[in-house]
C-alpha cells in the first residue's frame, strides 16, 4: 500500500503551497514534470548528489534491482559520479535513493517519490510504478541527464518534494504509420525513448498499408521482396498539382523479423507495449500486389500505391484469403506478444465486393444485410481466430458498422460518436478522434509550416482535450480506456518531419492521458513546456517551434474595426511588432493588447526572452476597408468550402495556397452572388476579390467578375465588370482582380461571379464541374 502523509505533513505542504499560490512560479520553475503527478506537495530545500551517494535497493527484486542500476549507470554517465548499488537496509539511509518495494494492492503503475535534503525515497508495489518514479526523477533533474556524454558545470540536485501518482488511464497510446515513409530502427529507439519519458505504454505501430508492406512475414517473403516497395512517390499534396506529379524514385524499407522483435524488447524494458497493425479488410493494395489471389479480382494486376487516399482493391472474403491472414497473424504474434492485436477495420470500399458474385453470394448463404455485413463477418472471422490464440483485438470504429465483433475494442477516430456507441454497448474503447488526436494536422499557421494533409491541431487544442465524452453515465465511462495520438506520414518523408509533427504536441498528449483532469491548467503547462524542450534537445528530437512563435488572431469590434491580437504559448515570452516589414528587434512596439488597424497592412513580430529572439519572426497581411466585419449573404452555401465562419470574406483574412478551409466556396458548375449592406450610403470607387485557381480541386477563375450597386437594395447598376483569363498553370493561383469605377455613393454592392463552365475532362473529379472559390472582398 502506497503510505498516506501526515496531517502535519499535509498542513504543513498545503500551507507552503498555497503561500507560493496555485500552480505558482516555484513549481513552475522547479517541478517541471510532464505528464503533471496526481498529487505534488512542495517541500523546503533540495538533494545534492555527490560521490559518497549511494543507490539502495533489495537484492532479492531482480527487476527493480535492474532499474536501481540503470539509473546510477545514467548518472555516472553524465555526470561521472559512481553511486554505488547497495541491497537495501534499514539502517543509514542519509545521502542516499531508496528503492522500497511495497506490496501490490491496487494500480501497479502507482508510486510515490519523497524527496528530502537527506534522500530520495522511492516506493512502489511493482517494477512498473518504480520505472515511472525515475521518469518523474530524470524530469527533475537537470536536462543533461538525458544525455549521452559526459557535461561539466552542473549542479545535479533535485527540489526536496513529496508525490504520490498514479495514470488516470490504463492505456495511454502513441501511434506512427511507417507504411506511407518508412523509419530506420534507431529512429523508432528514439521514439520510444520520447514516449517512456513522457509516460506513455502502448506503441501502436501501423505496419501494413496500400504503400507499402513493411514487416517481414516468411510464409510469404513477396510481401516484403514486392509488397514493401513502390516505383515512386507523389510529389507535394495530394491536391497541390493537375495532373499529379511523381518523383520518378523507387521507395521502400521493411522490418526484418529479428528487428521487429528488438524493437519490442526495447519498448518492454521501458514498459511500453508494442501493438501491431496489419490492415484489413481494406489498406491491403501492397499484399494484392504481392499475392494476387487476395484480390477479388481474378486477373489483379494491382501495384502498390504511388499516391495516397483510399484504394478499391481490398480482400476478398474467401477462403484462401482467411488462410493467408491466419498465416500472418501466426507469425505476427511470434513476434509480439501484445495482448492486443490491431487488424484496421476502417475504409473498406465496397465496390468489389457489391461486383463480384462470389461475394454476394456469400452474403445471401450468410443471410447477412448487405456489404457492412460482409465486413463485420470478416472481421468477426478474423477476431474469433485471435481470441482462440488468447489475443484480443482492436479496431478503428468502422468495425462498428455491419454489426461488432463480440470482444473488440473500439478505436473511436471519427469523432466521438464511435466510442459513444461502443461504450454503450458494454464494449471498451481508446479514445482518438481525428479532430484532437490526429497530429498530421497543422500545429501552426499553415503558411509557416511544412506541408501536412491538413486541418489545424495547435498545441493547446490538443492539451484541452477530454477522452470521456459527457454523454456517457459514469458506468459507461469505465469502458473508456484512454487515450492515444496518431501520427499518419503520407507528408512526412523524415524522421525530421515525424519529430516535428509528433513533438511537442506528445507532450500535452501524455497529460491528457496520465494527469488527473481536475490538475490540467493550460498556464502551468506552459510554464513546464520549456524544461521540456531541453530534454528533447538531449534526446536528439527536434521538435517543432510554434510554442516560442507569436500567432495572430483577429476580432472584429461592435464598430466594425478590424483589431489583431499576437499571442504566444510561452507566457514569459515579450512580443515585440512592427508594419514595416522588417524583421523585429526590441527596440520595435512591445505589444501590450490588441492593435487595431485602420488600413490593409502586413504585421510582423516575434517573441523575445532576456532581450533575444526565441525562434523566428512571421508576418501577416491583412485587408481593412469599408466592407470589414460587414454581414453578407450568398446565393449559394457549400457546407465543404464555408471559409471556416460565417464573415469569411470580410473578416480582414485572405486565404492562401496552401490550405482551402479559409476559401468560400461556390460549386458545380454554379454562378456566385454575394449582396453586402454597408449599413449606410458611402462613396466607392475601387473594389477587389481574392480567387483562386485549384485544377486538382476542379476551381477554376471565374470567367467574368461584375459588381453592382444600389441605395435601396431593389434597384442596381452596374458599377463595372472584368473578364478574367483562364489559368493555364497546373498548381494553385491566388490572384486579385481589381476593378476601378467612377466615385458613386451605394449601400448595397452586389458581386456576381460568373463560372467557368466544366471541369477538364480528364480530372477525376470533373463531374462535379468547376468550382469557384474566393477569400476577402474590398471596397473603397
Amino acid at each position: 500500500m502506497i503510505k498516506t502523509l501526515s496531517f502535519f505533513h499535509r498542513l504543513l505542504g498545503i500551507y507552503f503551497f498555497l503561500g507560493c499560490c496555485s500552480f505558482c512560479s516555484l513549481s513552475a520553475t522547479e517541478y517541471n514534470i510532464i505528464p503533471y503527478p496526481k498529487q505534488l506537495i512542495p517541500e523546503l530545500g533540495s538533494f545534492s548528489f555527490n560521490k559518497r551517494t549511494v543507490v539502495l535497493c533489495p537484492s532479492h527484486q531482480p527487476e527493480v534491482l535492474k532499474l536501481a542500476e540503470q539509473f546510477s549507470d545514467q548518472m555516472k554517465l553524465v555526470s561521472g559520479l559512481r553511486l554505488d548499488v547497495r541491497d537495501f537496509v534499514l539502517t543509514d539511509t542519509v545521502n542516499s535513493i531508496i528503492f522500497n518495494q511495497l506490496p501490490i494492492t491496487g494500480n501497479p503503475e502507482e508510486y510515490t517519490l519523497n524527496i528530502s535534503p537527506k534522500a530520495i525515497r522511492i516506493e512502489a508495489g511493482a517494477p512498473t510504478g518504480f520505472f515511472y518514479a525515475l521518469q518523474t526523477l530524470y524530469q527533475l533533474l537537470p536536462a543533461e541527464i538525458y544525455g549521452k556524454k559526459p557535461v561539466k558545470g552542473i549542479i545535479w540536485a533535485v527540489p526536496a518534494v513529496r508525490i504520490n501518482d498514479s495514470p488516470r488511464f490504463k492505456y495511454r497510446g502513441m501511434h506512427l504509420d511507417v507504411g506511407r515513409h518508412f523509419f530506420p530502427v534507431e529512429f523508432i529507439k528514439k521514439y520510444i525513448d520520447a514516449l517512456a519519458m513522457h509516460k506513455f505504454n502502448s506503441f501502436h505501430w501501423h505496419l501494413t498499408e496500400d504503400q507499402g508492406w513493411r514487416i517481414e512475414i516468411k510464409k510469404y517473403p513477396r510481401l516484403t521482396e514486392i509488397g514493401s516497395r513502390r516505383d515512386e512517390t507523389l510529389v507535394g499534396y495530394y491536391y497541390d498539382r493537375f495532373p499529379q506529379q511523381f518523383d520518378g524514385k523507387p521507395y521502400g524499407g521493411f522490418y526484418t523479423q529479428k528487428e521487429a522483435r528488438e524493437i519490442v524488447a526495447y519498448a518492454k524494458e521501458r514498459f511500453i507495449t508494442v501493438i501491431p497493425e496489419i490492415e484489413l479488410p481494406g489498406h491491403a493494395t501492397a499484399a494484392i500486389a504481392s499475392y494476387p489471389f487476395l484480390s477479388c479480382v481474378p486477373d489483379s494486376t494491382v501495384k502498390v500505391a504511388t499516391k495516397w487516399g483510399v484504394f478499391k482493391d481490398v480482400y476478398c472474403p474467401r477462403d484462401t484469403t482467411f488462410r493467408f491472414l491466419e498465416d500472418v497473424l501466426t507469425e505476427i504474434m511470434d513476434i509480439f506478444p501484445s495482448r492486443y492485436i490491431h487488424i484496421g477495420g476502417d475504409e473498406c470500399p465496397k465496390d468489389r465486393w457489391k461486383k463480384t458474385t462470389e461475394c454476394q453470394e456469400l452474403i445471401k448463404t450468410l443471410r447477412l444485410k448487405d456489404e457492412n455485413g460482409l465486413q463485420s463477418y470478416f472481421v468477426k472471422r478474423i477476431e474469433q481466430f485471435l481470441n482462440s490464440k488468447g489475443r484480443q483485438i482492436i479496431g478503428w470504429d468502422e468495425i462498428l458498422d455491419g454489426g461488432i465483433a463480440p470482444n473488440a475494442t473500439v478505436m473511436s477516430w471519427r469523432g466521438n460518436e464511435g466510442g459513444i456507441a461502443a461504450a454503450k454497448s458494454g464494449h471498451d474503447v481508446i479514445m482518438t478522434p481525428g479532430a484532437y488526436c490526429y497530429f498530421d494536422k497543422y500545429q501552426a499557421d499553415p503558411e509557416t509550416e511544412p506541408t501536412t494533409i491538413g486541418g489545424y491541431l495547435p498545441l493547446g487544442m490538443v492539451y484541452r482535450y477530454e477522452p470521456i465524452p459527457a454523454e456517457l453515465t459514469t458506468e459507461e465511462g469505465k469502458h473508456i480506456l484512454g487515450a492515444q495520438a496518431n501520427v499518419w506520414t503520407e507528408y512526412m518523408p523524415t524522421t525530421e518531419s515525424v519529430e516535428h509533427m509528433a513533438f511537442p504536441r506528445a507532450s500535452a498528449m501524455a497529460e491528457v492521458s496520465w494527469g488527473a483532469r481536475e490538475n490540467r491548467n493550460w498556464e502551468h503547462f506552459c510554464q513546464r513546456m520549456p524544461a521540456d524542450f531541453e530534454r528533447y534537445a538531449q534526446l536528439d528530437i527536434h521538435p517543432s517551434r510554434a510554442f516560442f512563435n507569436v500567432q495572430f488572431q483577429t476580432n472584429i469590434t461592435a464598430d466594425k474595426k478590424l483589431q489583431v491580437s499576437l499571442l504566444c504559448d510561452n507566457l514569459d515570452a515579450e512580443i515585440h511588432y512592427n508594419t514595416n516589414d522588417k524583421v523585429p528587434t526590441v527596440k520595435d512596439a512591445l505589444y501590450t493588447g490588441p492593435v487595431t488597424l485602420d488600413k490593409t497592412a502586413t504585421v510582423t513580430a516575434a517573441a523575445f526572452m532576456n532581450g533575444k529572439m526565441m525562434d523566428k519572426s512571421l508576418s501577416k497581411s491583412f485587408l481593412v476597408s469599408k466592407l470589414t466585419g460587414m454581414a453578407y449573404t450568398k446565393n449559394l452555401n457549400n457546407t465543404w468550402y464555408d471559409g471556416g465562419n460565417a464573415s469569411a470574406l470580410t473578416d480582414g483574412i485572405t486565404g492562401n495556397t496552401k490550405v482551402s478551409n479559409q476559401w468560400v466556396g461556390i460549386g458545380k458548375a454554379a454562378d456566385g452572388e454575394i449582396v453586402v449592406d454597408m449599413k449606410h450610403a458611402q462613396k466607392i470607387e475601387r473594389f477587389s476579390v481574392g480567387l483562386l485557381n485549384a485544377p486538382a480541386l476542379c476551381v477554376m477563375f471565374p470567367a467574368e467578375i461584375r459588381l453592382l450597386g444600389s441605395q435601396d437594395g431593389v434597384h442596381y447598376q452596374l458599377l463595372a465588370e472584368k473578364q478574367l483569363p483562364a489559368s493555364t498553370l497546373p498548381t494553385w493561383e491566388k490572384i486579385r482582380p481589381e476593378i476601378t469605377f467612377p466615385s458613386t455613393e451605394v449601400r448595397y454592392l452586389k458581386l456576381q461571379l460568373k463560372s467557368a463552365g466544366p471541369s477538364p475532362a480528364d480530372n477525376p473529379e470533373s463531374s462535379i464541374g468547376s468550382m469557384i472559390f474566393m477569400d476577402e472582398i474590398g471596397a473603397w
